[in-house]
């Protein structure tokens, strides 16, 4: 075998092996980073029951979101991911959140405006494997 095609082979196991773990992350947004009590990478290490969260932010609307390699079993025993997908507003309530969230996750995204950690947001649920 060529160098080159031994190099293309490896480089192109090498990027879908990245590309699987990243269809592998599950996210939820599990409280309100505005609160001072709340430390968002200790929520998300609480949320997570064991699970190590791979990342945890507070970017979309000060929600802490957190990510994991796989869905955890959460507060409510669901285990399901969910994702802000923005702000519902008059002009944009449930068919519209559904639309945004369906458009990213098809198989399995169902999208609703919440009113929680005190936003009207779009949240999208959708199930990993």
């Amino acid at each position: 075998m060529s160098k080159s095609f031994s190099f293309f082979a490896i480089l192109t196991l090498v990027v879908a092996v990245q590309l699987i773990q990243v269809e592998g992350v599950c996210t939820n947004v599990v409280a309100n980073c505005v609160d001072k009590e709340v430390h968002c990478p200790q929520v998300c290490q609480d949320f997570g029951k064991g699970a190590k969260p791979i990342s945890t932010n507070c970017d979309f609307y000060n929600l802490c979101t957190c990510s994991y390699e796989h869905p955890v079993t959460g507060q409510f025993g669901v285990n399901q991911c969910s994702i802000g997908m923005g702000l519902c507003t008059s002009d944009c309530r449930n068919d519209c959140c559904d639309k945004r969230c369906t458009s990213k996750y098809p198989k399995s995204g169902v999208g609703f405006c919440v009113q929680d950690y005190g936003l009207d947001y779009c949240s999208c649920t959708y199930r990993r494997p």
